[in-house]
């Protein structure tokens, strides 16, 4: 994972003594040391030989720094590396590797996972990842004989159900906090190692086809909803918290932000991340105003600050979501800007149709000034007409699909007046 790597500057070195760098002090810490230890379990059991100093040295550096100060998906990511390597590896210090990966990842699973199935940071490439490791973990206990706790399969099904929940139309998913799509596995092949591990996701409830004709389905806990009309628009918006209540290191402050595909295209687009390092790029990546939503009177909707740190949270919910015929209409709110003076709350309604999407957004309780974005990829938005009143202006952006690589974008913008709404339309 690049973010990884940026984060934590370090290196996956090659397999074997005789193939290690030097080994620097970041390298040495337990979040890089998960991965490494999960990636040489799977090397060892598909039959790679020569790695046990390395398998050990790796679950040592994690055992000796669980990552307790940082919770959420360090912590599972510790778990998860000490259950690999202790399912392949033999002896008492094996056993030991076993038994406290097995006691955090169990923990860990009902503090981290929704009803709903979704991770609680709210970004989908962590929760990708997060169970790819989950089923590595099962396949690699499973092969060793080691017993698997019951309720591992069950997250894992509802994990994977989520995962289908949110597939766009191109087989990626949204962006939506610090997720990036060269971050995790996708999402047909986290599906298809499930089914290579025996570990299955169920195959109703989730509408399939343009034959289904409009649908809505709202992600309670997570809080998105996701929406596709009969021409086969797909689109999903963040009406969820604002990340884990005790872990929001990986929030955006982007509450009712929205993502829309047309034509298995994604056009209006969420900004992505193009940094973990503390700095201007970070606070960019993180702030209202690069995001398809309101920005009132320059503050962000979340009180996002340093690389992974949250003050004031904003709190968002879903007010109905419901399908009108031949459309899907949704409507949320949040109270992110209700401490300032004038308490504003933004209010959305989306109008989602064959053809046609409107977007209404209004601020109730005073303000001085209120900025609606839209970001648009530059190359897909030539396949839309965008329209807004009051009338909107454009100018050159940038968003990033993968972590840290920029791809164009236009930007555009328009003032929501103190009386009445701020209509976006997009036809196709």
């Amino acid at each position: 994972m690049r973010a990884y790597e940026e984060q934590y500057a370090f290196e996956l070195f090659g397999p074997g003594e005789k193939n290690l760098r030097p080994v620097t002090r970041a390298g040495l810490e337990a979040g890089p040391c998960s991965v490494r230890a999960r990636n040489i379990a799977l090397a060892c059991r598909l039959g790679a030989s020569g790695l046990e100093t390395e398998l050990a040295r790796a679950c040592r550096s994690v055992v000796l720094q669980l990552e307790f100060h940082l919770l959420g998906n360090h912590l599972l990511e510790n778990g998860i590396a000490l259950v690999c390597g202790g399912a392949v590896a033999k002896g008492t210090e094996a056993d030991l590797w076993w038994r406290i990966g097995r006691a955090i990842v169990s923990d860990q699973l009902e503090a981290q996972f929704l009803p709903d199935g979704g991770h609680f940071e709210g970004s989908a490439s962590y929760h990708l990842w997060l169970v790819a490791g989950l089923i590595e973990s099962v396949f690699l206990c499973e092969a060793a004989g080691r017993p698997v706790p019951a309720g591992w399969k069950t997250t894992i099904r509802r994990a994977l159900e989520w995962a289908r929940a949110v597939r766009a139309p191109d087989g990626s998913f949204p962006l939506f906090n610090d997720a990036s799509l060269d971050a995790s596995p996708g999402i047909d092949e986290l599906l298809s190692l499930a089914e290579t591990a025996g570990v299955n996701a169920p195959q109703a409830g989730t509408p399939g086809s343009s034959r289904d004709g409009p649908w809505v389905r709202v992600l309670g806990n997570t809080g998105w909803v996701i929406a596709r009309t009969i021409d086969g628009a797909w689109l999903v918006l963040d009406a969820g918290p604002d990340g884990a209540p005790y872990q929001p290191g990986h929030v955006h402050a982007d509450a009712l932000t929205f993502e829309l595909w047309i034509g298995g295209e994604r056009v209006c687009v969420d900004y992505g991340v193009s940094s973990y390092r503390l700095g201007r790029e970070r606070d960019e990546t993180r702030s209202t105003r690069s995001h398809n939503t309101v920005e009132v009177d320059g503050e962000n909707s979340s009180e996002v600050w340093g690389a992974f740190r949250v003050g004031r949270r904003c709190r968002s919910k879903v007010i109905r979501a419901e399908r009108q015929g031949d459309a899907i209409v949704i409507e949320g709110q949040h109270d992110g800007y209700r401490w300032r003076s004038g308490r504003p709350v933004h209010r959305r309604v989306v109008l989602l149709q064959a053809g046609r999407l409107e977007i209404a957004d209004r601020i109730d309780g005073f303000f001085g000034r209120a900025t609606s974005r839209i970001l648009l990829d530059q190359q897909a938005a030539r396949r839309v007409q965008v329209r807004a009143v009051p009338n909107a202006t454009c100018r050159d952006g940038s968003w990033y699909a993968e972590f840290g690589s920029a791809r164009a974008a236009s930007r555009m913008e328009c003032e929501v007046p103190r009386a009445g709404s701020c209509r976006w339309v997009i036809t196709w």
